[in-house]
């Protein structure tokens, strides 16, 4: 399936968001924050953008930049890459890290922008990590006094738009449920074949999916599990490996997000090991 063009903003501002394949962890520690936050920063200095706000959950990134149209793309490719890189090399994994290419939306309106603002700030809450957005891994703490640690923030178009910090924090005190704002959830679709065939072939240790259908009954059934762990419907599976829904529907075990896949799981001397599922050898 084509990829949709981006859409280019008129004011070079745009709210981004980019998630785990599969929702899979992609920060797990502060040090992992903070070296994704290091490289944004340089990026953002090579580029000439400004990043107006921010916020890291454990398995999304929202940004907001003020970036030319050509410098987004350039910026995302170069900083999700060389993050992927050093997570893979940090937890001994393999294979894709961010689920296909970066979302993002124009932000042409000062509405808007308040809007978007709020709505990256308030992530925290919607998803019951805390009761404020005073949250430790965003810019909200940067608007209202804090210190910006990494230096990366420009506050003043966004402080600018409210009219002061009061107006900020007044703002951000409501609720917002009816933004239509893109998120880490809505609208992603299902990955197209050739990317879940490229994903197959790491968690099945190198195997090609198409060969799933000759396995013996029990890693058959394992590699099944391993395949709806990367978010793959079962008509998908069908598709991608010949085996029949029914068997597919069929198939009981341990399906779990993807998480980290250690090298050594793809050599695994019992059977290749993959998403918490085993799969014996053939």
């Amino acid at each position: 399936m084509p990829s949709i063009p981006r859409r280019q903003a008129e004011s070079e501002i745009y709210h981004v968001v980019c998630r785990g394949v599969g929702k899979q962890i992609i920060f797990e520690s502060d040090v992992d924050r903070g070296y994704y936050l290091t490289i944004l920063g340089k990026g953002l200095k090579a580029s000439d953008g400004d990043l107006l706000a921010w916020c890291l959950m454990d398995n999304h990134v929202h940004l907001l930049l003020q970036i030319s149209f050509e410098g987004l793309s350039s910026l995302m490719r170069a900083v999700n890459s060389e993050y992927a890189m050093f997570f893979n090399r940090r937890y001994e994994r393999v294979g894709h890290l961010f689920q296909g290419r970066f979302r993002s939306e124009p932000v042409e309106t000062d509405e808007y922008l308040l809007t978007v603002v709020r709505y990256i700030h308030q992530n925290p809450l919607r998803g019951g990590i805390c009761a404020t957005c005073d949250y430790p891994w965003s810019s909200y703490g940067v608007f209202v006094g804090g210190v910006d640690r990494f230096r990366i923030l420009n506050p003043r178009p966004v402080l600018e738009a409210f009219g002061g910090v009061g107006e900020f924090i007044r703002f951000h005190d409501e609720s917002d449920v009816g933004a239509r704002c893109i998120d880490a959830d809505r609208g992603w679709g299902r990955m197209g074949d050739e990317e879940a065939a490229l994903l197959a072939r790491e968690v099945l240790g190198g195997r090609s999916v198409g060969e799933v259908a000759s396995f013996p009954r029990e890693r058959r059934d394992a590699a099944i599990c391993a395949l709806r762990s990367l978010g793959l419907s079962v008509r998908q599976v069908e598709r991608l490996t010949g085996v029949s829904r029914g068997v597919i529907s069929r198939v009981r075990g341990t399906v779990t997000p993807v998480g980290q896949l250690p090298r050594r799981f793809l050599s695994h001397p019992g059977g290749t090991e993959t998403s918490g599922v085993t799969v014996p050898p053939g």
